[in-house]
């Protein structure tokens, strides 16, 4: 009978096999192969994440602006112009609204609507607030600006 001698440098093939069927070694053996998806993954999920933050934070701006033009110009309509100007009133109370979704780049105007279809006794406000507005990220296509414009009828008993 001939007996052939391993060395200790070169595993024998019924070796390797049951290397590969140890955990740890699958495990080690893996290991590379994780950090090359998490790197090919993680720019995809970023981007996701950043584009969810960036639309948000422009629908955010446009409900609340959308939600200040009314209320200020509800309240404008309902002033009776004997005791004050529906226009400043509805000036003010967006003044006092606004301050968390109109920043420094905001325009808000009142147009009294009181010709045409809008004549006695159908006079109205239009109230429009414009606002620049700038990705948080950078990264989505995002509008330059924000506009919200909200039409109520004069409810002040007329003459």
């Amino acid at each position: 009978m001939r007996t052939v001698a391993m060395s200790a440098t070169s595993p024998s093939t019924e070796d390797r096999a049951m290397a590969l069927h140890r955990p740890a070694l699958r495990r080690r053996a893996r290991r590379g192969a994780n950090a090359i998806e998490f790197a090919l993954t993680l720019p995809i999920f970023l981007a996701l994440v950043l584009g969810v933050m960036d639309y948000g934070n422009l629908f955010a701006i446009q409900a609340g602006m959308d939600n200040a033009v009314a209320l200020s110009c509800r309240e404008g309509a309902l002033q009776d112009p004997a005791h004050a100007s529906p226009i400043a009133v509805a000036n003010n109370e967006f003044a006092s609204r606004a301050p968390m979704f109109c920043g420094p780049g905001c325009t808000f105007t009142v147009t009294p609507l009181n010709t045409g279809e809008y004549a006695y006794p159908h006079e109205a406000l239009r109230c429009r607030a414009v606002r620049s507005v700038s990705s948080l990220s950078g990264y989505v296509p995002f509008p330059s600006t924000v506009e919200s414009t909200s039409y109520y009828r004069l409810e002040w008993p007329q003459p």
